[in-house]
């Protein structure tokens, strides 16, 4: 290997915590954000209709927007550092740490994006609204982010495995992240009932995915912190 392509990569510690942390906050604000997605009863599609859905008050789809916002950025920060993490390990992977980076921090973008709409939407709207349904960006939360996620999971977990930059499982279940959301992917063709578990904007296939996803970015931030040495496991034999 080449070491002096290392040198480029030889942050101080810090930087590791903040990646790691970043990580671990992130999973803490996405948790924290999930349950307001439940707090408003379902309100039957032949009773309120699809378009209409359950209207909740602004106060909380816009509390539910600041914690995905700050979920979001705190995510931002862990995927600019997925680079580094691969190329300290080993330059020669390199490439797969900057595609895996790039990826999630479009999904970061993307997501962030749509729920920005959605809260704007709340605040311009004289009365309330169930923004899952009435504003259109089922799209961009769900298959776009599922295909940037699934772009992540496999790239990242590649470079993992073939660096050992961090435990093998987190390569492993890096591979199963991928699996999830190319399963969501075809969501799309099944409405946009979020009442319904598959659907667009579907409960399970955006919430729970999700859900499942910042659980595991979680455990990779924990990965991240109880790293002493960034080529421990590189070096291993």
């Amino acid at each position: 290997m080449n070491t002096s392509s290392l040198t480029q990569f030889q942050l101080p510690g810090t930087a590791r915590r903040w990646i790691g942390w970043a990580a671990l906050l992130g999973a803490v604000a996405a948790m924290a954000e999930l349950p307001l997605y439940f707090v408003v009863r379902a309100c039957d599609a032949a009773k309120c209709g699809v378009d209409t859905g359950s209207p909740m008050p602004d106060s909380l789809v816009l509390t539910r927007s600041l914690f995905n916002f700050l979920a979001l950025t705190l995510f931002l920060v862990f995927m600019t550092g997925v680079r580094y993490l691969i190329a300290r390990a080993d330059a020669r992977y390199e490439w797969f740490g900057t595609v895996a980076g790039t990826a999630g921090v479009a999904w970061a973008i993307i997501d962030m994006v749509a729920k920005g709409l959605e809260g704007g939407t709340a605040i311009k709207t004289p009365e309330w609204i169930d923004p899952t349904r009435t504003v259109p960006t089922y799209l961009l939360y769900g298959s776009i982010s599922h295909l940037m996620l699934l772009v992540f999971g496999l790239a990242f977990g590649y470079a993992v495995l073939r660096t050992r930059a961090l435990p093998r499982w987190v390569g492993w279940t890096s591979y199963a992240v991928a699996a999830l959301h190319l399963a969501a992917v075809p969501s799309m063709y099944f409405g946009y009932n979020s009442s319904e578990f598959y659907a667009a904007n579907g409960w399970g296939s955006v919430a729970m995915f999700n859900g499942y996803a910042a659980i595991w970015l979680a455990a990779v931030g924990v990965a991240v912190l109880k790293r002493k040495d960034p080529t421990a496991y590189a070096n291993a034999s």
